[in-house]
């Protein structure tokens, strides 16, 4: 299977054999049958002919059925499913360790049992560990608290925008799709969607009357305009030509697919980074980072080249927007972390004033990026429906749409060229990054990465380029650690191949290359992760284990990092305090979206007021209470959500302080009764600037264990041990979950989520039948979590740093971890370990048994 549970098997095989006897190994009859392999071919029967009569547990036996079995295996390209390569190897494998789990244990050479092995079946219960300081005296901050939505999220009770009740006379919408990546819209043809029962109406770009464009160029962070529906020029396969709006969510999704458009100057699109880069028509340089030193020292001259691709977010709650029609204008509910965007995009599209556009979100079932720009989008075609029919609409985005229709994670593709010294130290290196932004350069994720394009390492020997790179694809978009991902792993990459090339232990390396100015923390880190996962014992068992095993094979490797966030947030903070009973109710500015921002905005507010917890509520954000708020993004809006609500809470006790001074050691309750007896107003508010950083680095360092079956590439997370700077945490509990998601999204992202296309520029892999997250047993076995020690930034953020991002930058560690049990079984090969592998995309299992490069004349009882 692609991942441990869950999941249609890629190749599936059955084998039955009747002995002559209960004693006897030789072969009466045999049935051998495979699944998934082609339409045609189900059963192997010259190879069940070929068996009758011999001793099966011999290895002429063997050879020879193999050889049988080879050569009448018919296997066919299937588009989005594995290569014919892999599932013609993993048939083989099959057989092989099939015979290997019958045989007596005393003709199996104990190196070779292990092939018999089901590397699923044998992992235990998944375990975690997580160790952080927490200071009474400090409490609530940094206190270890129950996330504050946690008990209602799950127990089902959260209300999002989905579950709104149905307004009066709703209708549904949803979009129709090109079905060709590039050509010329010349007309639509909607007759036979508007012929299904339930289909009230059609429209198209034409029908917009404003601007045609859901993203705003004059922002610091876009570059472009992207059209709401496409006017013409189609720019990427399932761009969207047009809405469907219907009486229900199931006719609006299935009259969608019956609108058709006609095309002309259709053409084949391009759709791979590496083939994108070269093409100056393609490719503009973005940022230069010019080496200011070059050493001398040069005993090898290093070339990469890398590749890595896109990332759905998958979120449990797709786009949703509802709106409905009101007395002064459009009251949208959309599940967005950037509720101006709405409102603006809204604004400009429909042509009306934005005052009249009132915007509402309580919470987001997830985003990673998604809903910062996209979610615009749709809401913008709800809001055309309401305009146009004066009826509420609710736009429900089905899965297939999400993943068809919108950009993802950014593909990137680096190449390199470096002078290293005998210790593997660059001296001097040539390197340039081309990041794939789809068919348009609209977000700027170059300028996110540039500050971290050398991870820790020196910066002074590096002469950096970077380029955005276009493909005929949907414009990518922000994704968690957006450019910053990219920038890390390639930095990475470098210092592996330079370990595996010099044949240089790979912590020895990134110690040789660190940057003075990350290298007393990144040491101290990597001291006590060392102890902590107790690496050198284990690197001995690992290499004991590779040596005593031939069909498994283990890696174990360490990953540094050092992340830097970038920028701030307008964000209005207003803090509300009742009369009647004292409690406090807040509102912030920033899109809770699972990150924990509501729970640190009560803990802080608790601390500085000196109130229980159970006092504060967090309510709704929308555009009238919180007008011109910024995106809550880059893990930035933890800073600004908690500097904006200490900000409001010293104004109001500012406000209190005369009262207070009035009275003889006043209860809370008593103190805001008082006061508001005497007039004080008992309303505060805070607002944080995006000029106001905090440029705080957070570190962290990680060692990943993995094992892979050499037969058919499954592996298992055998353990991970992640040390991350994180300041001091405001809330340990949260934060504890922000590392171990974020972390598990990247493993995800490095192993088995493997984004698909036709040749057509289509999406293949589109939904969870084919697309395919990390699930419960895919979690590492051992999972190990730690936060780095008497670390503190500065008193305005409680000494905290980012948490949400940098986790997930050190997921590359299962990667490495990977190849190196990859190159354990090339050795057995015959390849040596100092040869370095191309790998572009996720380490797949199709792809860790094909890497691995095994002869099938290696497979042997003895």
């Amino acid at each position: 299977m692609p991942r441990s549970d869950s999941a249609r098997g890629m190749i599936n095989a059955g084998f039955l054999y009747k002995m002559k006897s209960t004693s006897s190994n030789i072969v009466d009859s045999a049935r051998i049958v495979f699944g998934n392999i082609s339409p045609t071919f189900v059963r192997a029967t010259a190879t069940e002919k070929y068996l009758k009569g011999k001793n099966l547990f011999t290895n002429d036996t063997l050879t020879t059925a193999l050889k049988t079995l080879d050569k009448e295996l018919v296997v066919e390209e299937n588009p989005g499913e594995p290569p014919v390569a892999y599932r013609k190897q993993a048939a083989l494998g099959l057989f092989y360790k099939g015979l290997l789990k019958l045989a007596p244990e005393n003709t199996v050479n104990p190196r070779y049992r292990s092939g018999a092995i089901k590397l699923h079946d044998e992992r235990p219960l998944s375990r975690g560990y997580q160790l952080f300081e927490t200071n009474p005296e400090k409490w609530p901050i940094n206190k270890p608290v129950t996330k504050v939505d946690g008990l209602i999220q799950t127990a089902g009770e959260a209300l999002y925008v989905e579950d709104l009740p149905r307004f009066h006379q709703e209708v549904f919408c949803a979009f129709a799709l090109s079905t060709v990546a590039l050509g010329n819209l010349v007309s639509i043809d909607s007759s036979k969607a508007l012929a299904y029962p339930g289909v009230i109406a059609f429209y198209s770009a034409k029908d917009i009357p404003g601007a045609n464009t859901f993203t705003m160029p004059d922002q610091l962070l876009f570059g472009s305009t992207e059209e709401i529906l496409c006017s013409g020029e189609v720019k990427y396969y399932n761009q969207p030509i047009g809405i469907i709006v219907a009486e229900s969510r199931h006719i609006a999704d299935t009259a969608a697919k019956l609108v058709v458009g006609e095309y002309t100057n259709v053409k084949e699109p391009l759709i791979d980074i590496r083939d994108a880069k070269d093409d100056p028509n393609r490719t503009t340089a973005a940022m230069t980072m010019e080496a200011t030193d070059r050493g001398e020292d040069v005993v090898k001259e290093i070339k990469g080249l890398n590749s890595i691709y896109g990332q759905y977010h998958f979120t449990i709650e797709t786009l949703v927007t509802v709106v409905n029609p009101s007395d002064q204008g459009f009251d949208v509910y959309s599940s967005t972390h950037w509720i101006e965007g709405v409102q603006m995009m809204i604004s400009k599209a429909l042509n009306i004033d934005q005052n009249r556009v009132d915007v509402h979100t309580r919470r987001v079932g997830g985003s990673y990026g998604l809903k910062l720009s996209r979610a615009n989008q749709g809401a913008i075609a709800a809001a055309l429906v309401v305009q146009k029919l004066n009826r509420p609409c609710r736009f429900i985005q089905s899965l297939t749409t999400n993943t068809r229709a919108h950009g993802k994670r950014l593909p990137c593709c680096s190449e390199f060229n470096a002078g290293v010294n005998s210790s593997g130290q660059i001296q001097h290196i040539d390197y340039n990054i081309y990041e794939d932004n789809g068919y348009t350069v609209n977000e700027r994720f170059s300028l996110i990465g540039l500050e971290v394009f050398n991870n820790a390492y020196n910066k002074s020997r590096w002469n950096y380029k970077s380029f955005d790179s276009t493909t005929d694809t949907a414009s990518n978009t922000w994704a968690r650690a957006p450019g910053t991902l990219e920038s890390i792993a390639m930095a990475e990459l470098v210092m592996e191949q330079i370990s595996y090339e010099m044949n240089l232990d790979p912590i020895d390396v990134r110690l040789a290359n660190l940057d003075q100015e990350y290298e007393s923390s990144l040491k101290e880190m990597l001291d006590t992760i060392l102890v902590k996962s107790d690496y050198k014992n284990r690197r001995n068992l690992v290499t004991k284990f590779n040596s005593e095993n031939r069909w498994k094979k283990r890696g174990l490797r360490v990953a540094f990092l050092r992340w830097s966030p970038t920028g701030g947030l307008n964000l209005y903070i207003n803090i509300s305090v009742y009369r009647g009973d004292g409690t406090v109710a807040i509102t912030h500015g920033g899109i809770e979206m699972g990150q924990g921002i509501n729970t640190k905005a009560v803990q802080v507010a608790a601390y500085l007021l000196n109130i229980p917890m159970d006092k504060i509520q967090i309510k709704e954000n929308n555009t009238m209470i919180a007008p011109n708020c910024y995106v809550s993004g880059g893990s930035l809006v933890n800073f600004n959500v908690v500097v904006g609500v200490r900000r409001a809470c010293e104004e109001l006790l500012a406000k209190l302080q005369p009262i207070r001074d009035q009275m003889d050691n006043p209860t809370w309750e008593e103190l805001i009764t008082e006061a508001y007896a005497q007039n004080v107003e008992l309303q505060a508010r805070g607002f944080t600037k995006n000029t106001e950083e905090y440029p705080f680095p957070a570190y962290g360092v990680t060692v990943s264990e993995v094992e892979i079956d050499v037969l058919t590439g499954e592996l298992e997370i055998v353990r991970v041990d992640l040390i991350e700077d994180v300041g001091l945490s405001i809330s340990p509990e949260v934060d504890v979950g922000q590392v171990e998601g974020a972390f598990m999204m990247g493993l995800g992202y490095w192993t088995c989520e493997n984004l698909m296309y036709g040749k057509n520029g289509e999406l293949l892999t589109d939904r969870t039948w084919n697309y395919h997250v990390p699930l419960c047993r895919d979690i590492p076995q051992d999972l190990r979590v730690y936060f780095r020690k008497n670390s503190y930034t500065e008193d305005a953020i409680f000494g905290s740093k980012c948490i949400g991002e940098p986790p997930i930058c050190m997921s590359i560690v299962i990667a490495f971890a990977i190849r190196e049990a990859i190159v354990a079984a090339r050795q057995e090969s015959g390849i040596s370990p100092q040869e370095w592998f191309q790998e572009n995309g996720p380490y797949t299992v199709a792809r860790n048994c094909l890497l691995a490069s095994t002869k099938v004349e290696d497979f042997k009882f003895y």
